[in-house]
């Protein structure tokens, strides 16, 4: 059974000889109820409470839910990032690896047809020294026999001097940079062969 405090208010009892003095049980009955309509208003503002703080707590859940989702989101975007960026790095690791060794490779060669470039003018720079020295003991020879007559040595000395000439000019491999780096790399025994 369920009483409101209207039901108490208006609760009417019968009088009986010898019964409870009807003011106080009417007084009585009003506090009640005032009591009851205070409960009542509590029990309410309690419901409205629960009930906002059920909205509340269910608003925090969905937060909570986005929040996990987001961090999820970004761990996964760190750890995608942090495998690019380490690929990343890996693949240019490697091609400067292959860019230094075509590096070196060109450079080997380089130094291999450099090499043979000097052996070819040492060959040369030979050839032309014992040309020079062959030329000049023929016309010494002549010059110390006396056998040509003046006009005749005149020629040979022109002849000689044109050969010297033509000799300087040598193709461009015979630079002073090439004259000098064969030099220092002879040494001594480019000396010798000079004074021989």
């Amino acid at each position: 059974m369920s009483l409101s405090p209207n039901d108490i208010l208006d609760k009417e009892f019968r009088s009986k000889f010898r019964g409870y003095d009807p003011s106080e049980v009417d007084n009585f009955l009003e506090k009640v109820a005032e009591v009851m309509t205070s409960l009542i208003k509590e029990r309410n503002a309690l419901k409205d409470q629960l009930v906002a703080c059920n909205a509340q707590l269910t608003d925090f859940r969905k937060r909570e839910e986005e929040f996990h989702k987001a961090l999820t989101s970004a761990q996964k975007l760190s750890e995608e990032m942090e495998s690019q960026a380490q690929k990343k790095g890996e693949l240019i690791l490697e091609r400067a690896k292959l860019d230094a060794e075509h590096i070196v490779a060109n450079a080997h060669q380089e130094a291999i047809q450099l090499e043979g470039r000097i052996r070819r003018l040492r060959q040369i720079q030979r050839e032309t020294i014992f040309k020079i020295r062959s030329t000049l003991e023929g016309y010494l020879q002549l010059l110390d026999e006396e056998a040509l007559p003046p006009r005749e040595i005149e020629q040979a000395m022109r002849l000689a001097a044109s050969e010297m000439e033509s000799i300087q000019e040598v193709p461009g491999e015979l630079s002073e940079k090439t004259d000098t780096v064969a030099g220092q790399e002879e040494g001594p025994a480019a000396q010798e062969d000079e004074s021989d």
